[in-house]
């Protein structure tokens, strides 16, 4: 079992003083983000459904360090409740049509001195979460809930068999099975499935046919995506599963750097995928954006509508892209929001400079949440019309 650690980390890191913009995705981004955004990107609803309500809970202790939500709008939330010398970390449980949030009990030891925070979230349908250790070396520890947050059984992110599927509620996540020449990233990875009624790992029989760092791209409605490389080109490709990863078909896209990861989005009528990696001199960006492809076939074929240039922005991303369901594209950079009318192929600067918030995606839609630990929250289902909610004392 290789380095699996949550890439909730890194959104820890950008709450604890916006570390994720200087370090999100350096060492082994790739492995972190594709294993948790991988949990929890699914489809965007329809312009018919409004957005989820979802009550606001500042009287929490601390500050909300991770979310996650089931599609019946049932939810859990880390929370870290810091002094100067410790950190206390909590879990809040919010109960389909609860009107407010509680505290649940917490399995996560207080944390002391300078070793920050980096457990993980990723909630696994109502009343289920799995809280992941995050830290090096592995295995690492974690905690199942399938009680709402009452009580937690410790485990371990060490895959112990087979599951021929991801089940439904269940986790796609990575597995680096082997390091690089330093150590301190991945060479190669498989896909596990995180069970959605007990949090155990099993490696996913049919791995898909890329090769390389093999991260899980995103899940629309039924269909799985995962980015790799193409294992006779060497150029960056996604791999689409119809039947919750029992079968792959490999979707090839224009050739390109190999980068660390994918997102991939739809609005309903078209899928966008956002390849992320390093740019060629250019260190002063942390979290590149490399290219936008577009697909209008359910992913057979792509067009690259954009691709970095040096020194125009967006050149980065934090986060998913939003693909709403008016047409628009939007992307959350580190210098500031970006948005497109023309099918990703121009953006254009919205509002101010600097962080301006992280995006992920969970079975009720996007989720954006602020770049500076201040517990703000939007939620959106079609990423045209949100609600937010603020989170924590710190709110």
């Amino acid at each position: 079992m290789g380095w699996v650690k949550e890439r909730v980390a890194v959104v820890v890191a950008v709450v604890m003083g916006l570390l994720a913009v200087s370090a999100s995705v350096a060492g082994c981004a790739g492995a972190e983000q594709g294993r948790s955004r991988g949990a929890g990107e699914r489809a965007v609803a329809s312009a018919e459904v409004g957005p989820p309500r979802i009550p606001s809970a500042t009287g929490l202790p601390g500050h909300a360090v991770g979310v996650g939500f089931a599609a019946d709008g049932s939810g859990f939330a880390l929370l870290a409740d810091c002094s100067k010398t410790r950190c206390v970390q909590r879990v809040a449980v919010l109960d389909k049509g609860a009107a407010a949030w509680r505290l649940g009990t917490s399995p996560l030891p207080d944390v002391t001195g300078d070793l920050g925070i980096t457990a993980g979230l990723v909630a696994l349908g109502p009343g289920r979460a799995l809280i992941t250790e995050g830290e090096w070396p592995p295995p690492g520890r974690t905690w199942f809930t399938g009680d709402g947050g009452a009580s937690w059984r410790q485990s371990t992110d060490r895959a112990r068999g087979t599951t021929p599927t991801v089940p439904e509620g269940g986790a796609l996540v990575q597995d680096c099975t082997t390091s690089d020449e330093d150590g301190d990233d991945c060479a190669r990875t498989r896909l596990l499935a995180v069970l959605p009624d007990t949090g155990e790992y099993r490696v996913l029989a049919n791995q898909p046919p890329l090769k390389g760092v093999v991260t899980p791209a995103g899940r629309i409605g039924a269909r799985l995506y995962a980015a790799g490389l193409d294992p006779s080109s060497g150029h960056p490709a996604l791999a689409v599963s119809e039947d919750g990863g029992g079968s792959w078909r490999k979707s090839e896209l224009p050739g390109g750097p190999k980068g660390w990861n994918m997102s991939v989005v739809s609005d309903g009528s078209a899928l966008y995928a956002a390849h992320r990696g390093q740019l060629l001199d250019e260190d002063d960006v942390k979290n590149g954006l490399l290219a936008i492809h577009r697909s209008t076939d359910g992913g057979h074929t792509w067009e690259q509508v954009w691709k970095h240039r040096k020194g125009v922005e967006p050149r980065s991303i934090l986060g998913a892209p939003i693909a709403a369901t008016d047409g628009s594209l939007t992307i959350h950079g580190e210098d500031g929001v970006w948005r497109s009318t023309d099918s990703g192929r121009s953006l254009t600067r919205l509002g101010g400079r600097g962080p301006q918030g992280w995006v992920t995606t969970t079975p009720l839609g996007y989720l954006w949440g602020d770049s500076f630990g201040a517990g703000r929250y939007r939620i959106s289902a079609d990423g045209v019309r949100w609600t937010t909610f603020d989170l924590g004392a710190d709110s």
